[in-house]
């Protein structure tokens, strides 16, 4: 299934903040996946299809549970969470979009969400020179076994996507 050097990689995460990388690939990890850390240099991030620049961000506040407990909730995500007054909150903060999806997926495990706008910020442009971090795991000998790994990763909520070459 896997072999160092494979040619089909499961590509879980990319990220320009190199701790949210770290971290996701530390539960990786923990999973027992075979994770592999790469920078990718001069590339914008990935962009969401046809949709409009993202200036507004939404905090998520938990209350009813602990900052620690949050946290190990979403560090698959590259997320994180911070004790507050009255609960806690997650960082960092989100664009509508994700904020929603995220405290739908905690009301369904029982906690106590609530969705605030954190106020607008201008979208910077990405430079050329700008860093990604990417979170692989791989290489695979097949694309088969590249899919199979990645059909595992979206039942666990990763949105993973199948790359051929590099590492």
């Amino acid at each position: 299934l896997f072999r160092s050097g494979g040619t089909y990689w499961v590509q879980v995460g990319a990220f320009r903040d190199q701790e949210a990388a770290r971290r996701l690939a530390a539960a990786l990890r923990e999973q027992n996946y075979p994770v592999r850390e790469s920078v990718k240099r001069g590339a914008p991030a990935p962009a969401a299809p046809a949709e409009p620049p993202v200036t507004d961000r939404y905090n998520v506040f938990i209350s009813g549970a602990t900052a620690a407990d949050v946290s190990a909730k979403l560090s698959a995500r590259g997320l994180s969470a911070d004790a507050v007054a009255g609960g806690v909150m997650v960082k960092p903060s989100l664009p509508l979009r994700e904020a929603v999806g995220l405290s739908r997926d905690l009301t369904a495990e029982g906690l106590k969400v609530q969705v605030r706008r954190a106020g607008s910020q201008p979208t910077a442009p990405v430079s050329s020179a700008e860093r990604l971090y990417r979170v692989r795991i791989g290489g695979f000998a097949d694309r088969a076994a590249a899919q199979a790994v990645a059909r595992e990763l979206e039942g666990k909520g990763f949105k993973p996507f199948i790359a051929r070459g590099g590492s």
